[in-house]
């Protein structure tokens, strides 16, 4: 019998996530009752640390799809001969899990993203004009992970739309931050510039965010 104890959301996550998957793999005339009996029981465990972990929030709101699933495994007693057409439907169910799991974990990963991409903004915002004189080549370069640039190019590689299209003062910035990273001092005036834009990118980042998590939390409804 596994142990659930400790667990954290993540974790509940994944493991119902390899329970959909088993299900998504099957042919629909392999399941058999010791599957339902099995996962019924895994995923009762599962609910019950869950209520307890993530009270916030329903296992039926946020499992949807599972649990639906559940319930025909739960259905299934010992001497039934359960249709086609219901081990079809668990199939399909666990399908439609794993499409939606995999959706919201891109969009988790768009977060993640723009998260560092703020905490750079945040940063430059916070500068003062002699301040980004001395670091200039902090924030222009993508060297480190962290950037500004590498975040952007992870954006990209990653199949999100065009980073620049989506965000065009921030790439405005990117550009006048490579712009004065010449090794020639500028003036006061040039990096206040840039500071300012550094303030409308974070905004503009921030803006979409909220609107990002609008639509989708319209998608899980």
């Amino acid at each position: 019998m596994q142990l659930y104890n400790k667990m954290d959301k993540q974790s509940i996550e994944s493991k119902i996530n390899v329970i959909a998957k088993y299900f998504a793999d099957k042919q629909p005339e392999n399941i058999t009752f010791i599957d339902a009996d099995t996962y019924d029981y895994e995923l009762f465990t599962l609910y019950e640390k869950w209520n307890q972990l993530v009270s916030a929030e329903e296992f039926a709101d946020y499992f949807s799809y599972i649990d639906k699933l559940w319930e025909l495994l739960a259905n299934w007693k010992p001497d039934d001969v359960e249709s086609i057409q219901t081990k079809r439907q668990i199939v399909e169910l666990a399908k439609k899990h794993l499409t939606k799991a995999i959706r919201n974990n891109k969009f988790m990963e768009k977060q993640e993203i723009l998260n560092g991409i703020s905490k750079e903004l945040k940063s430059l915002s916070s500068e003062t004009p002699y301040e980004l004189s001395c670091a200039v080549d902090c924030y222009a370069d993508d060297y480190d992970e962290d950037s500004i640039r590498a975040l952007i190019y992870k954006w990209n590689q990653s199949g999100n739309k065009d980073f620049n299209e989506l965000f065009p003062i921030t790439a405005k910035l990117v550009l006048e931050l490579k712009k004065v990273n010449d090794g020639i001092e500028r003036s006061k005036e040039e990096y206040a510039t840039i500071i300012s834009l550094a303030e409308e990118a974070l905004a503009e980042i921030q803006n979409y965010r909220v609107l990002c998590h609008g639509i989708n939390e319209k998608k899980k409804q």
